[in-house]
């Protein structure tokens, strides 16, 4: 008895050293909320300037692409921006998600581009791929990691992304992305787009 007692505690013990630790991560803060069931690939929805994401057309069955939620946190070294859709990526056709901040105050663009883009029919991605794009400064895209729903980018990456910085006006954009390799691809239809969000502050 006290043999199989002191067992379940060795297992105990391994359980809790290679768990994974989720009290450091930061809370993310819900940015932009979306409708399911409005995504469609019927037509091509357009950039849009996210005043209206209702859509006209009739919903499509297009999950993987159907946007339901954009949340970002950060902490002291890195930018979390989490694309929560009805289904996750990867989808049978290539799939893109677009995340956007900044309006440049002219009405026009928006100043930094967050693009992730995932495998399937119509490209040869063998993994998701991301990076980030300054529209207003220009300059190379930054790499950004891509993990299922989430985007990682250094903090140092761009001066944006500095203490006390606040990322305005998000508005994302779901479609389809087809082409030889990445970043060589194109968004071919754009099949979700979401309203304008709130800002974020990062505080730490």
């Amino acid at each position: 008895m006290k043999r199989a007692i002191s067992a379940l505690a060795a297992v105990g013990l391994i359980a809790a050293v290679t768990a994974p630790t989720t009290a450091a991560a930061p809370k993310p803060k819900t940015l932009i909320e979306d409708p399911a069931g409005d995504a469609n690939g019927l037509n091509d929805q357009g950039m849009g300037d996210g005043s209206n994401g209702d859509h006209v057309t009739p919903a499509d069955a297009s999950t993987v692409t159907d946007l339901l939620s954009i949340s970002v946190a950060n902490d002291a070294k890195k930018l979390y921006i989490t694309i929560e859709t009805e289904a996750s990526p990867p989808a049978t056709q290539g799939v893109g998600y677009r995340v956007r901040f900044n309006p440049d105050g002219t009405g026009g663009a928006h100043c930094l581009v967050f693009e992730a883009f995932h495998p399937g029919g119509g490209n040869d991605l063998t993994v998701a791929e991301g990076h980030l794009r300054d529209t207003c400064e220009g300059g190379d895209p930054i790499p950004v990691d891509v993990i299922g729903y989430q985007l990682t980018i250094d903090r140092k990456a761009h001066k944006a992304f500095a203490k006390g910085a606040t990322l305005a006006a998000p508005q994302a954009q779901a479609f389809v992305y087809v082409g030889s390799s990445y970043p060589a691809g194109v968004a071919i239809v754009t099949t979700d787009t979401t309203k304008v969000g709130k800002d974020y502050k990062l505080v730490k």
